[in-house]
């Protein structure tokens, strides 16, 4: 098993992002956090085999208000289950169409660099780009806009691009009309994600 707790500086809103992350053989569990000057998010998540999804909790707050959501998978289909106060103006949370969604293996939880982990790992992107392959994915999320809540599906592609000199590598990103190079360590864990955050930290090494 491997664990860490990594830190980063987030961008656009300024931000804090910690996660506590357990990898074990072809699954993970993390709890993590965000910290911004309107709002405070935490998430739980947990992956079945092959790091699919298989809940993802997220609480959100702010001044006067709270969200939370709990968002689940089985065999494709998701469900979701929306409690809040004081949070009338952020407009509706939860799943409009779960059938968008059907098929899609992965939650991605907006402006959380640990989320873009698991797409990695299942195609081994961190291997392929270190041997110099070009491999190109595609994926259909379960993408949570923060901080309403509201799940939505996003479809994008990582395409390995090379090796990073600490033993990680380069995943070209892609998202309707964003692009971005993300430098993922070797467990896959984000290290830089041009406008979103940096790392500036995890232990162990």
């Amino acid at each position: 098993m491997v664990e860490r707790i990594v830190i980063w500086r987030g961008e656009d809103p300024e931000r804090a992002d910690t996660a506590s992350v357990a990898l074990a053989g072809d699954s993970l569990r993390a709890t993590g956090g965000s910290t911004t000057g309107a709002y405070t998010l935490g998430y739980v998540l947990t992956t079945g085999p092959g790091w699919v999804t298989e809940r993802m909790r997220v609480h959100a707050a702010g001044a006067g208000w709270w969200r939370a959501l709990d968002l689940s998978a089985r065999a494709g289909e998701w469900a979701a289950a929306v409690t809040g106060e004081g949070d009338a103006h952020l407009g509706p949370a939860g799943i409009a169409d779960p059938a968008a969604l059907s098929g899609a293996l992965d939650c991605d939880l907006g402006l959380c660099p640990l989320t873009n982990t698991m797409p990695v790992l299942r195609h081994d992107l961190v291997a392929a780009a270190r041997r110099g392959d070009e491999v190109t994915v595609d994926f259909r999320m379960a993408w949570i806009s923060v901080p309403d809540l509201a799940v939505h599906l996003s479809e994008q592609s990582y395409t390995s691009r090379g090796s990073a000199p600490d033993g990680g590598a380069l995943v070209d990103f892609v998202s309707g009309d964003f692009t971005a190079t993300l430098h993922v360590d070797a467990d896959g864990l984000i290290v830089d994600y041009p406008a979103l955050g940096h790392r500036l930290d995890t232990w162990p090494a």
